[in-house]
């Protein structure tokens, strides 16, 4: 553990105790980095070179140093068994050759640490990729996810000497909006037909017999019911101007010989033709689906994706995913929808707001550092 605090006499034997010194003891063995005592924070007053006296290593100790391998959500408390909680510093090595990917975060150091933790990296630390969001189909595209973080840190006194890679992960691409329906209109013609439940004419007769008005329907389908109404005992053609089917016309052809009398009743009609208009609703397109962005996609480290064009007609193109550490863009939007929203990308590091962390970096980082 730790060599005492200040406040009583510190004699060599208790240094060289501490860092493994076997006798005879000379100060000059003892500088920092010189390969007894280790370059870490917790012995920063231990000088690397010139003078050097005995209360300089006051607090001062042996790191315990691990080598971390390549792994997915890696959590450093198991790579410490029996030191992780207690105040001893502690080094984790990360070789060039290794890399250490995950989801939610690649590299977890938990809020139970106690003493130190440099974390000396020279591999490749990465977060997951943000997934693009899915094109629209009849309306808006949806919102991507985020890029994964990197490193999570959830203690304090952790350091970050970085000569290698850490890179939060790209978030995804926004969906592409669906493009607009469209209308067309086209004029259908027909001749004269025998009454039936699709065409008919029917003269409609009130009290004492009195010819109440003229009526007509053209029943193209179920959905598409066209209907005239016009007074004229003598009126041969009815026509619409306004409404379903319209302009539409009808006109009247040979009875039926339906009885008449005095009471309320209704003489049927053939038709002799006609014509009205049927309008054809087209959907529009589909939206692009979101790029995925950069990072692990749960078996190997993927680049960002652009997103894709959307279907004709008018569907949107989807936002492309984000690089390292960038937020993927939002999907475009068409006349009728909206885009969805690009993913933000991951940290390099995130903590809570109240752990401090410092960082020395001679290598690539990308990402915000939260």
């Amino acid at each position: 553990m730790p060599i005492k605090n200040a406040g009583t006499f510190l004699r060599i034997s208790e240094i060289a105790t501490e860092f493994n010194d076997p006798a005879p003891h000379q100060m000059s063995e003892f500088y920092r980095g010189g390969g007894l005592v280790n370059d870490v924070s917790s012995n920063n007053n231990v000088p690397t070179s010139g003078t050097i006296r005995f209360g300089l290593f006051y607090g001062a100790g042996n790191a315990i140093s691990v080598a971390a391998t390549s792994g997915t959500n890696i959590d450093v408390a198991p790579l410490f068994p029996g030191t992780f909680t207690n105040t001893e510093a502690k080094i984790l090595t990360i070789a060039s050759d290794v890399q250490i990917v995950g989801n939610p975060a690649s590299l977890t150091v938990p809020s139970n640490m106690a003493g130190t933790l440099d974390i000396q990296n020279a591999g490749n630390i990465i977060g997951s990729r943000g997934n693009g969001g899915n094109g629209g189909s009849g309306g808006n595209g949806t919102d991507a996810s985020a890029g994964g973080n990197a490193i999570s840190i959830q203690s304090n006194g952790v350091t970050l000497n970085n000569s290698g890679t850490v890179s939060g992960g790209g978030g995804g691409g926004g969906g592409g909006a669906a493009g607009a329906s469209t209308q067309n209109s086209s004029q259908i013609n027909f001749g004269a037909t025998n009454y039936s439940p699709t065409f008919g004419w029917r003269k409609n007769f009130g009290i004492s017999g009195i010819l109440s008005n003229n009526s007509g329907f053209i029943n193209a389908n179920p959905a598409y019911s066209i209907n005239f109404s016009q007074p004229g005992a003598n009126t041969t053609q009815m026509n619409k101007t306004s409404g379903t089917g319209a302009p539409a016309r009808i006109n009247r052809g040979n009875p039926l010989n339906d009885p008449g009398g005095v009471n309320p009743h209704a003489k049927r009609f053939n038709v002799g033709g006609g014509f009205y208009q049927q309008v054809t609703n087209t959907p529009g397109g589909n939206g692009g689906g979101g790029g995925n962005g950069y990072g692990w996609d749960g078996s190997s480290i993927v680049t960002a994706q652009s997103g894709p064009a959307g279907s004709s007609p008018g569907g949107a193109a989807g936002g492309a995913g984000g690089g390292a550490g960038a937020a993927g863009s939002d999907g475009s939007n068409s006349p009728a929808f909206s885009g969805g929203s690009g993913g933000a990308g991951g940290n390099s590091i995130t903590s809570p707001g109240a752990v401090n962390y410092s960082v020395t970096n001679s290598g690539t980082i990308n990402g915000t550092q939260g």
